[in-house]
């Protein structure tokens, strides 16, 4: 099985270090994602497919997010509980890498989970876009 790898995008360098140090006692890679990469897809940026030569020109957007892969069953929840141990402000945008979302790029995944995370809060359902 791959490494498990949280993908982080707009961390602050204090978040992005307390974050870090989390993900390490569970033995997570923590990859930060930069604004060129954003036209890769998912699986590229989480090791599982040959990473293209798309570079992303676009103005991006400026919320956390993180998307975690590999992880086995109930690693997502020590990770979770072992930030919120640690006094880490939680990050409102998470997802897991599916085989759906794999092929996306992250603009599209930000798209899909803003929505869903608004109609949550809103207490609609909300099913993303295929």
């Amino acid at each position: 099985m791959k490494q498990p790898v949280v993908l982080c995008y707009n961390l602050d360098d204090q978040r992005a270090s307390a974050i870090r140090l989390a993900a390490m006692r569970l033995k997570i890679r923590m990859r930060p994602v930069a604004l060129e990469e954003y036209a890769l897809t998912l699986a590229a940026l989480c090791g599982l497919e040959p990473a293209g030569g798309q570079v992303y020109e676009g103005e991006g957007f400026a919320d956390e997010m993180l998307v975690m892969a590999n992880f086995p069953a109930g690693m997502m929840n020590a990770f979770l509980q072992t930030m919120r141990s640690m006094k880490i402000a939680p990050v409102a945008l998470k997802a897991m890498l599916t085989p759906t979302n794999s092929t996306w790029d992250s603009m599209k995944l930000h798209e899909e989970i803003q929505a869903e995370h608004a109609a949550m809060n809103n207490g609609e359902a909300r099913v993303h876009q295929e």
